[in-house]
């Protein structure tokens, strides 16, 4: 059967109906307050909230709108005829990861003049306007045109919907909108926040029956050692969060001793309890059977990430590459410019 059956059914669905098919998603309820107080168990069960704006159905629809489907579903056709190892939606999102990276996003490290196009300089930041707050922007960076001295305002964007037009920032933008737009293609999908200051993307493969990297700033498809083992960046937590709940994914990112920083902003055991309660306010509406399937898969996925802990396989060739965005500079100061 053809891969561009399903957006063959989408085109069909479209000329009768005048939209687009929903994407499946699962009742989430609204949220309630952190059940534990600790600083930090705040800050997670408010970064939880994140991935619930990408439930919106009218939103994954204006997501949807953007792609382009012919495209995307006749690269991953091709790809799943010459690679059996991924299903056909696994191939789709490693296209989605090559167009939104080469097409569609930009990466920003300086924004250049809006007067005169010329290289401008940091000089401090301004809080948003009403209109910049109302589309998700938490702050705005402030630069200045060396050549004619224009102020440039760079707003940090955190909303997907704006960033589907805006389309430039950095990691935070990036990994928004890529996520959102693996939600709008049918993948479940997490989002990955990094204490250390970097967030991307896993999506869930049926074929594997398992979570896998996606950083879209990096092309990055399946290299979970690539911060630890290609950057040379240490980290402390990774946590994925996602409409079906809140996992703690670090050992999956975090291999070697050399590359683990210290867990102290909360104790293990409040963690755990954290993460389970946001687990369970999110699953609290879903069918028996769906809440079944899940735990099912949290067992599998904790076997997978204890698995790693005494794990001596080496890293592959994609995982020992350099960061390949952001300036020097950006990336020496956070300790991801490949240098051990």
């Amino acid at each position: 059967m053809s891969g561009n059956w399903i957006h063959d059914v989408a085109s069909r669905y479209r000329a009768a109906t005048g939209s687009l098919p929903p994407v499946p998603t699962m009742t989430r309820p609204q949220p309630t307050a952190p059940l534990i107080a600790s600083p930090f168990s705040r800050e997670l069960h408010d970064l939880s909230r994140t991935p619930l704006a990408f439930e919106d159905q009218t939103l994954l629809d204006e997501a949807l709108e953007t792609l382009p489907l012919e495209r995307l579903y006749s690269e991953a056709e091709h790809a799943a005829e010459n690679d059996k190892v991924w299903g056909m939606q696994d191939h789709l999102i490693q296209a989605l990861l090559k167009w939104f990276r080469n097409d569609f996003f930009t990466w920003v490290n300086v924004p250049s003049c809006t007067y005169c196009g010329g290289e401008t300089a940091a000089i401090g930041g301004r809080a948003p306007t009403p209109q910049e707050q109302a589309d998700g922007a938490g702050r705005v960076e402030l630069y200045e045109c060396k050549s004619c001295k224009t102020l440039v305002r760079f707003p940090r964007y955190g909303h997907p919907r704006k960033l589907l037009t805006f389309r430039k920032g950095r990691c935070g933008e990036w990994a928004n909108c890529f996520t959102l737009l693996c939600r709008s293609l049918g993948s479940r999908a997490r989002w990955v926040w990094c204490a250390e200051d970097h967030v991307w993307t896993e999506v869930y493969s049926e074929t594997k029956k398992r979570w896998i990297h996606a950083d879209s700033c990096e092309t990055a498809w399946d290299q979970p050692r690539l911060y630890e083992q290609g950057w040379g960046k240490k980290m402390s937590y990774a946590i994925g969060f996602s409409v079906e709940g809140a996992t703690d994914v670090s050992r999956r990112y975090i291999r070697t001793e050399g590359g683990q920083l210290p867990r102290n902003r909360i104790p293990e055991s409040e963690l755990v309890l954290t993460l389970r309660a946001i687990t369970q306010e999110r699953r609290l509406e879903f069918a028996a059977s769906e809440k079944s399937v899940l735990e099912s898969e949290d067992l599998a996925e904790e076997r997978e990430l204890q698995s790693y802990v005494n794990n001596t396989t080496p890293a592959s060739t994609a995982e020992l590459r350099p960061r390949e965005t952001g300036a020097g500079e950006w990336t020496d100061a956070r300790g991801e410019n490949g240098r051990h």
